[in-house]
């Protein structure tokens, strides 16, 4: 029992700091356009999606990390690369440190994220796990929210204290480093082909599609805020920080909730999301941003945890970091690119890049996808036999 709590509370912490790349500069795009006010629009947003570049190479590399170093060298690799990285802009203003910090720091975040998941599919048997993977979903909204909030009033003192923030990820690698159990890496881990599954790669996909819609409202809530209701930068911290209360209520919530609507727990998550972007459409002022705001985070958490959960039982054990990595990779390209193509697309056909024609556009695409999704669980193309 007390090796259980020394996950739990690495698991919790780990999960701390991969909710930092929820946060990312969100709370802050406002003030960063204006701060650097001759970088363009798309450009500042790229800001806040800038580290999937990098999320995506070591998620990549990850399969192949795993054979050769352990699941706790790599977890306190990846938070010391998010602490000490993520803090850079506060000792610089200058943009091309921000660019510098927000491009490595995705390397990270690329770690941290699929090796937690691994972390849990080692020590914890799969009928146990689904509360585990909640866990993880409370441990990132309590880094996100703490991240946006704690940003979000630091950024009142000026721009570069928003970057304090991310010294939590050192706080999360002295602990890790003290308590993790250092599991040995196997003959069977180094030699394994880690195959992954027709389903690993369906999941993903729609990971991609997620991540290409969700960061849509991540990239232009502070930007709505601002322009249409208040430019006072700790309201767009209290609008991101409830997409964190909304993780951990549903992290808390996730073992019941996959209990109740089993497989359709995937596409719920999307609809959830729809609702989110409907909420800020008709629903005018702070009214609409706090529903929508709360909505988002509950599909983000959701959306996460299911995905992750169903990484851990598709696959062998050795091969849920590739499968895990695989669904970061997708998931990230969808992330990275989201600035580009949904201000392009809602210039194309709505005559602007205005956050509300972006979100209009988005809540079609969760729309869309999610009706696909039900209807390819519903002649079940998502199943396939554990550990396969």
């Amino acid at each position: 029992m007390r090796k259980e709590w020394k996950i739990v509370v690495c698991v919790f912490l780990i999960a701390m700091a991969f909710g930092l790349n929820i946060t990312g500069i969100a709370p802050v795009l406002g003030m960063v356009q204006e701060n650097y006010s001759s970088k363009s629009t798309s450009v500042v947003q790229l800001m806040q999606t800038l580290p999937y570049g990098l999320l995506i190479v070591s998620s990549l590399m990850l399969g192949w990390l795993t054979a050769r170093v352990t699941k706790k060298k790599l977890a306190l690799l990846s938070l010391v690369i998010i602490g000490l990285i993520g803090f850079l802009p506060f000792l610089s203003e200058s943009f091309s440190v921000l660019l510098i910090s927000r491009l490595l720091i995705g390397f990270g975040f690329g770690i941290v994220g699929p090796i937690n998941s691994a972390i849990i599919t080692d020590f914890i048997p799969a009928e146990r796990r689904a509360k585990y993977f909640g866990l993880n979903v409370i441990g990132m909204g309590i880094g996100a929210m703490i991240g946006n909030l704690l940003g979000g009033i630091l950024a009142k003192s000026g721009l570069r204290y928003f970057y304090l923030v991310y010294l939590m990820a050192i706080i999360s690698f002295i602990v890790v480093l003290a308590i993790l159990p250092e599991l040995p890496i196997t003959n069977e881990q180094k030699t394994s082909r880690q195959r992954l599954n027709f389903q690993v790669f369906l999941i993903s996909g729609v990971a991609f599609m997620h991540t290409l819609f969700i960061n849509v409202y991540m990239t232009n809530v502070s930007m709505y805020i601002t322009q249409n209701i208040t430019e006072d930068p700790s309201v767009s911290g209290i609008a991101t920080a409830l997409m964190s209360v909304a993780q951990l209520i549903m992290g808390i919530s996730f073992y019941r909730i996959t209990r109740l609507l089993k497989r359709a727990t995937l596409p719920a998550s999307l609809f959830i999301a729809v609702a989110g972007f409907a909420a800020v459409l008709f629903i005018p002022g702070m009214g609409g941003v706090v529903i929508a705001s709360f909505f988002c985070g509950a599909s983000l958490s959701c959306f996460n945890a299911m995905g992750a959960f169903m990484m851990s039982t598709l696959v062998k054990p050795e091969a849920v970091a590739k499968a895990s990595g695989v669904f970061s990779i997708l998931g990230g390209i969808g992330g990275l690119i989201s600035p580009i193509v949904l201000n392009a697309a809602s210039s194309g056909m709505l005559g602007s890049s205005a956050p509300k024609n972006q979100f209009m556009l988005a809540m079609i695409g969760m729309l869309i996808v999610g009706a696909i999704l039900s209807v390819l669980i519903a002649k079940g193309y998502d199943k396939a036999k554990p550990q396969e």
